[in-house]
Order: structure tokens, then C-alpha cells, then sequence
């Protein structure tokens, strides 16, 4: 091993939740993680009317974890964004909360990657192109020395 390479540990569990008390308010220790996956559901989660706080951390560089915290407003029901409301529904739990953060984002990756995989060949073609252009230039510079 060279003096450059940096061998990455891995975490000790997959996945953690920790906090007591109200099932509003809990924190996700989710192992070989880091800031990509964190950011991504602190901004689904924060933009979640029934979220009244996600944050996320990753307590160290060299800790391949990440740490997200959960709160849910206490008033919210799990089904107040649709039109039946039904008596007697618990609050959010922040566990359901980021099970639909999990969810949209998925739901939202999948979504890019359609549209990526719909313009691909439309991209390719452009590079084809471009590259002949390229080609067809370098033979004209060519052939004025």
C-alpha cells in the first residue's frame, strides 16, 4: 500500500436509531454514509410540512456514519396532506417521516435518471457530432500546412 492510499473502514452497524421519549423525535445512525445522503434527506424531510426540525452530521471524517435528527410537529397526522382525515391517528413518528423522505427520494432519483436515460441518445448524437466537426476541422488545418 502506497503512502497516498487510505483504506476506508467500515462502519460498525448499518443502522441505529437512538432517542427516547415522544416517537416525534428521534435520531438515524446510518452506517457508510456520508454528506451526499444526509443533505439529500434533510432537504426531503425540511421540506415536509409535518417536519418541524431534520438536521443532519457526520460526527467525523474518518467515521464512515451519518447522524440525522428527526422531529415531527405533534399536531400533524400521517395523513393531513390528503383529503380524508380520520379521528384518533397518532402524530407522525419521525421513523414514518423518514420512511417518506426515503421514499420520495427514491421516488425523485428514479425521476432523473429517466430523463438522463431519455436525452442519452439525443446527447450522444451531439458528441457524434461533434467529434466528425473535430475530425473534418483537424483534416482542413491539416492539408493548409
Amino acid at each position: 500500500m502506497s503512502v497516498n492510499e487510505v483504506k476506508i473502514k467500515r462502519a460498525p452497524t448499518d443502522f441505529e436509531l437512538r432517542g427516547t421519549g415522544p416517537d416525534t423525535s428521534r435520531t438515524f445512525v446510518l452506517g457508510d454514509e456520508d454528506h451526499t445522503l444526509g443533505n439529500a434527506l434533510r432537504h426531503v424531510l425540511i421540506n415536509d410540512a409535518r417536519v418541524d426540525f431534520a438536521g443532519y452530521c457526520v460526527p467525523h471524517p474518518s467515521e464512515p456514519v451519518v447522524h440525522i435528527r428527526v422531529q415531527t410537529n405533534t399536531n400533524s397526522k400521517p395523513n393531513d396532506y390528503e383529503e380524508e382525515e380520520k379521528d384518533g391517528l397518532q402524530p407522525l413518528s419521525a421513523i414514518e417521516a423518514l420512511k417518506d423522505a426515503c421514499t420520495t427520494l427514491s421516488d425523485q432519483c428514479d425521476l432523473v435518471l429517466a430523463k438522463l436515460e431519455e436525452a442519452l441518445p439525443e446527447v450522444r448524437e451531439d458528441r457524434e457530432r461533434m467529434e466528425q466537426l473535430e475530425e473534418e476541422e483537424a483534416e482542413e488545418g491539416a492539408d493548409n500546412y
